[in-house]
């Protein structure tokens, strides 16, 4: 049986256009974007669990280091925006 998510990323495969306005890059967005919570709270979990165990998993291990630049500390904080506004913005 495929996941949501193995059927999605197979028809991303399948069709990779980024002009379309919907298909499976936006369903695979929109996917992912409803359930940040839960991909956050799973990173912090096996982000304990890689700094609690013995010896996790190696495959554990490698998808935390993966994805600690998203859902870990950052060293600093992002840049200001400029005063001015977004670059590009339109103004009406």
């Amino acid at each position: 049986m495929e996941s949501l998510f193995d059927e999605l990323e197979r028809k991303l495969a399948q069709d990779p256009s980024m002009l379309k306005r919907g298909g499976p890059r936006v369903d695979l967005s929109l996917l992912l974007f409803n359930a940040r919570a839960e991909v956050r709270a799973l990173w912090l979990a096996a982000a304990a669990a890689t700094e609690a165990g013995p010896s996790p998993a190696p495959a554990l291990v490698a998808a935390v280091d993966a994805l600690r630049p998203i859902f870990g500390p950052r060293s600093a904080a992002p840049p200001a925006a400029p005063a001015g506004g977004r670059r590009g913005a339109r103004r009406g």
